[in-house]
């Protein structure tokens, strides 16, 4: 198996997504210390701590992790369906449920890694960075950033797992828009806050939700190669 994702991840030449990853978690750090600043600059105070700093930047890594998971996943599954490239890939000897396996663990591993190294290096930006720019009232200690490691994993784990809801739309139609615009759509409607004012609370804060959606996740991947050694893919 491990082999066999590595002949993949040279195949799609995945490592120069690796860029991309830093920009997008230089780009997080830049939106939320942005916001602290212009709060700031009013005479009003948005993060009092290191936990509300990272509340909202995680808010912005699950989205966008699990968009640049669905762009992958089109990139190694929907793509090659598409294109018919995917019987090739087929013709090697080996089960095809190993083959498909193998692309979606990438996916799943690729979300999961990215999302915990954004989250550190987030983490270890706003400690340095934070007392010279006073983006938070209260400076962060080491000691809270080790707080957080479980909480991460945990986090990481089910944004990996929901990362993969998107493959049951764009199988239907064997789209690349329509696997990338439901990932927006999930990763909106998971991150995003409801209510008002300090009463505001977003769907991820309800342990049950996002459980039962990454086990829908892996539920909705299992499927989508269940069968696929005795259907025609032509």
């Amino acid at each position: 198996m491990f082999k066999l994702m590595k002949l993949e991840w040279k195949k799609h030449q995945l490592s120069s997504y690796f860029k991309s990853v830093a920009i997008c978690i230089i780009a997080i750090f830049a939106v939320v210390s942005l916001m602290a600043l212009g709060m700031k600059a009013e005479g009003d105070v948005l993060f009092s701590d290191f936990t509300q700093n990272m509340a909202l930047a995680n808010i912005f890594i699950r989205i966008t992790f699990i968009i640049f998971s669905s762009v992958i996943l089109s990139r190694l599954v929907i793509d090659e369906y598409k294109n018919k490239t995917i019987q090739l890939s087929f013709m090697y000897p080996l089960q095809r449920k190993m083959l498909m396996s193998a692309k979606l663990t990438i996916v799943f591993c690729f979300c999961f890694v990215s999302t915990i190294i954004a989250t550190f290096i987030i983490s270890l930006l706003v400690y340095f960075v934070s007392p010279m720019m006073g983006l938070i009232e209260t400076p962060a200690t080491i000691g809270e950033i080790i707080a957080i490691v479980p909480g991460t994993i945990i986090s990481a784990f089910m944004i990996s797992g929901i990362s993969l809801i998107p493959l049951f739309f764009g199988m239907r139609k064997k789209s690349t828009p329509t696997t990338i615009t439901s990932a927006v759509i999930i990763g909106m409607l998971v991150s995003g806050n409801f209510g008002s004012g300090n009463g505001q609370v977003s769907m991820f804060d309800f342990i049950a939700i996002p459980i039962v959606l990454c086990l829908l996740g892996i539920f909705i991947s299992y499927l989508s190669f269940r069968k696929i050694d005795k259907i025609d893919v032509a």
